[in-house]
């Protein structure tokens, strides 16, 4: 029996090496996923969808502009992310400073702010078709 220890902790420190050499080879080749704040900026704006008229744009990490009034009148904000909070200050009539329990759903490019009890739920834009150009067809003369 005494002989038999040394052998089953030595099986078990190998199989303990293996599957721990497999899981740093797993998460050195995996592809690295999009942090939420790069997620936002390649979306870029963001539609509410109880208002189609307010739009939050998010041009690069920090910076972004909105609009109540679809881009009749834009305003520039600075935010961050922290933990879950999204925080976001924009620059208005008078300075607004607002935080927010965030949550991203990347298969149905949502968007979802919490602050207290009221959620604002905003959706991807979606982007606009491209129409390609109809030739008519040219009469002949003779």
């Amino acid at each position: 029996m005494k002989k038999r220890i040394p052998l089953i902790v030595f099986i078990i420190g190998i199989v303990t090496l293996l599957a721990g050499v497999g899981f740093l080879l797993f998460k050195l080749l995996k592809q690295p996923d999009t942090r939420d704040a790069e997620y936002l900026v390649e979306v870029g704006e963001w539609v509410e969808n109880d208002a189609d008229s307010v739009i939050w744009k998010f041009t690069e990490i920090g910076k972004g502009s909105l609009t109540t009034n679809n881009h009749f009148n834009d305003y520039d904000f600075i935010w961050a992310i922290e933990g879950e909070t999204l925080k976001i200050e924009t620059k208005w009539l008078y300075d607004l400073n607002d935080e927010y329990t965030y949550s991203l759903d990347r298969g149905a490019k949502t968007l979802t702010l919490t602050k207290g009890d009221e959620s604002i739920i905003f959706s991807a834009k979606a982007e606009e078709p491209v129409e390609e150009p109809v030739e008519e067809p040219v009469e002949e003369t003779e």
